[in-house]
């Protein structure tokens, strides 16, 4: 077997090469390679015998030559063979090849970083031994060493079949690649140009048991970062379904609008209660209280460590999922004895890539949606009072991430009731007030659109809400800042709409 290596990142290669030499093998490599090869005492023959160079242009140019592709590339019938013999090329059997890190490179935010590590060779030998499959054996990763010894040990030989899967994991490794380099480069170098073409690298992709029925199939595919959902560390519980996946990411982009300790429930999508406060116990208690109706079945996010009161207050109800970026020890015991109930650790940080959405025929693409920064206008001749302020900037938050139509009443920074999902507006401001019951009064309302009539104001002050905050914009605004200076209710614009559908 003749093996050719060229590789960035070198561990465990002499432990495998080690492992699967036999008598008459030879291996090929390149500068560096080959010089690591040798000092864990394994003959290894330079490329440089086959291309006639060292290395070109300090390192740019290496194996980019006739000798070392035909020998890679060749089908291996009579006139192949005849053409290697008469050149005197060898015929590789193996490729071992990993690429400059990129991925990194750019996280520097350094252009020559950047363009330094863009792989030219190194993906070359990968794309070319991936397409002869049906002769050469392409490996590309560290994790693929010891199963491949396995088999090598096992069978003598790498079989077809084999040699199929790792060229398809070649050409994914080539094409995320690419799609990293493409994707950083726009943002760097075309900033105003940089989603004229969208192209996704997504890995990891796990099949889930269904979608959102049963007769529809569903996966789930991991971004670069561990962030989020799909790059949760699941704890213990059932396997996640496509809906919990939905849900658990709902619940976890309200919690980090929040600083102080906060614990968001969330039912099909939105937020049904979500309650800040010192202690997350009784954050918890009183995001339950807002609607333990809907509460029943659900997924919950907090943006703190849960502790062992607050799990212990977590098992007596029927919860799907919790999502928090740590657990002590005695919370996650407490936790894990619902062994139905999934844990799930994850980052707290905010994923500031772009939100994806299918349609029929396409996609959509857009930036994320956060509550803040937002630059609030008073446009009534009174004010909020302080406490009535800092629970609107609550309710603000909340309302963006609830569904549209969507109201949010709060008071003492917890959910009183929430309208959303709504055809109408004032329709939201009803439906919230009936789940808030005697607590709306004293309430805060916030709305995600601007008020087209001024009847919400009258519900508003039917239930008993002191302050409202909303973007404004209608045409009818001046009717709607009217109707609060009559019934001296502060109104407060944002200038900044956070509708979602």
């Amino acid at each position: 077997m003749n093996i050719l290596a060229s590789v960035y990142d070198k561990n465990g290669l002499d432990s495998f090469l080690k492992d699967i030499l036999h008598e008459g093998d030879i291996v090929y490599a390149t500068g560096k390679t080959a010089d690591f090869i040798k000092s864990a005492g394994i003959d290894a023959i330079s490329t440089s015998k086959l291309s006639g160079f060292e290395e070109l242009l300090g390192g740019r140019v290496k194996t980019l030559v006739p000798s070392i592709f035909a020998g890679i590339l060749s089908n291996r019938d009579a006139k192949s063979n005849e053409e290697l013999k008469a050149m005197k090329f060898p015929q590789f059997d193996m490729v071992i090849s990993n690429l400059y890190p990129f991925h990194e490179a750019a996280a520097s935010g350094k252009l020559d970083a950047m363009i330094e590590n863009i792989d030219i060779g190194g993906i070359s030998l990968i794309r070319a031994a991936a397409k002869n499959f049906a002769h050469v054996s392409v490996i590309t990763a560290k994790d693929q060493y010891v199963p491949i010894s396995r088999i090598i040990r096992e069978e003598g030989t790498i079989p077809l079949n084999v040699r199929q899967e790792l060229a398809i994991k070649a050409f994914s490794l080539a094409v995320t690649y690419d799609v990293d380099i493409y994707n950083s480069l726009s943002r760097k170098l075309l900033p105003e140009h940089s989603m004229e073409n969208l192209f996704l690298g997504f890995t990891g992709g796990t099949r889930l048991r269904y979608g959102e029925n049963p007769d529809q199939e569903a996966y789930m595919y991991h971004g670069d970062e561990k962030l989020g959902i799909p790059g949760a560390s699941q704890m213990s519980g059932k396997e996640l379904s496509y809906n919990n996946i939905l849900d658990s990411n709902a619940a976890l982009e309200t919690a980090l609008e929040f600083e102080q300790p906060t614990v968001v429930i969330v039912k099909h999508l939105t937020p049904c209660g979500v309650a800040s406060s010192a202690k997350l116990s009784e954050a918890y208690s009183r995001a339950f209280d807002a609607d333990p109706e809907s509460a029943y079945g659900f997924v919950m996010a907090a943006n703190v460590e849960i502790d062992a009161e607050t799990a212990g207050l977590i098992a007596k109800n029927f919860a799907e999922v919790v999502v928090a970026p740590s657990y002590s020890n005695e919370a996650f015991e407490i936790l894990r004895k619902r062994k139905n109930l999934r844990i799930l650790k994850t980052s707290m940080k905010m994923d500031g890539e772009m939100r994806i959405r299918s349609v029929s025929g396409g996609v959509l693409a857009q930036t994320p949606l956060r509550a803040l920064p937002v630059n609030t206008v008073l446009k009534t001749s009174m004010s909020a009072p302080e406490s009535a302020m800092a629970d609107l900037m609550f309710a603000w938050k909340v309302v963006a991430h609830a569904r549209s139509n969507a109201i949010v009443l709060a008071k003492s920074y917890a959910v009183t009731g929430m309208g959303s999902g709504q055809t109408s507006r004032v329709r939201a401001l009803k439906m919230a007030g009936e789940i808030a019951g005697e607590k709306a009064e004293g309430s805060v309302l916030a709305s995600d659109a601007y008020f087209p009539f001024s009847d919400s104001v009258e519900e508003a002050k039917r239930l008993g809400v002191v302050a409202i905050i909303q973007p404004g914009g209608s045409i009818r605004d001046n009717e709607v800042i009217a109707k609060c200076e009559e019934y001296s209710i502060p109104l407060y614009f944002t200038g900044k709409r956070v509708f979602l559908h």
